[in-house]
């Protein structure tokens, strides 16, 4: 299934302003239920439920589907499921694009340390003296500053492809698994 595209509209805040709705969500979340299933799993009144899950099924969250038997069943819709669970690709994505920026960030701070050029001696005092003390070679937190990004962009980068290594040795992505 492929990641769905949610557009958040005025509308659609009002509804999910409600902690009650966003209970409800969550309920849904594992399995289709009934308005009764919900509303004991919540300590709720079924018509409160019912009030919800209406405003619910307006802003698109939600769907009902009596599928022929005597009780009707609330489940998420693909934009429902996308505000819950959003495309793990998409996560580790952005894990991924980050590590490489702090990796790429942290080599360059290195390389501009180990490429600076060491000063012999302290330069000439301005004329009519004064002036700023200078420090004699690069500066050291340069290259603790690229450590550190090169540190960091390293377990990123890491942790993005553990992440994606363990989602393809379950068989995909959890929308992607037919449910049984």
């Amino acid at each position: 299934m492929e990641p769905v595209d949610i557009v958040l509209t005025k509308d659609t805040f009002e509804v999910l302003a409600s902690e009650t709705r966003l209970n409800i969500l969550k309920a849904l979340s594992p399995r289709r239920m009934t308005v009764t299933e919900l509303a004991d799993s919540l300590d709720l009144a079924k018509s409160t439920v019912h009030h919800h899950l209406q405003r619910l099924a307006d802003a698109g969250l939600v769907a009902a589907d009596d599928g022929g038997h005597a009780w009707v069943y609330y489940a998420l819709t693909p934009e429902g499921r996308g505000l819950l669970q959003p495309h793990d690709g998409a996560r580790i994505r952005v894990l991924l694009t980050a590590g490489l920026a702090s990796l790429a960030g942290g080599v360059c701070a290195v390389a501009a340390f180990l490429t600076a050029p060491a000063r012999d001696g302290a330069l000439p005092p301005l004329p009519g003296g004064g002036g700023i003390p200078v420090p004699e070679g690069p500066p050291v937190e340069l290259l603790v500053v690229g450590i550190a990004l090169a540190v960091i962009g390293g377990v990123l980068v890491a942790y993005a492809c553990a992440r994606r290594r363990n989602r393809r040795a379950v068989g995909g992505f959890p929308a992607d698994r037919k449910a049984t």
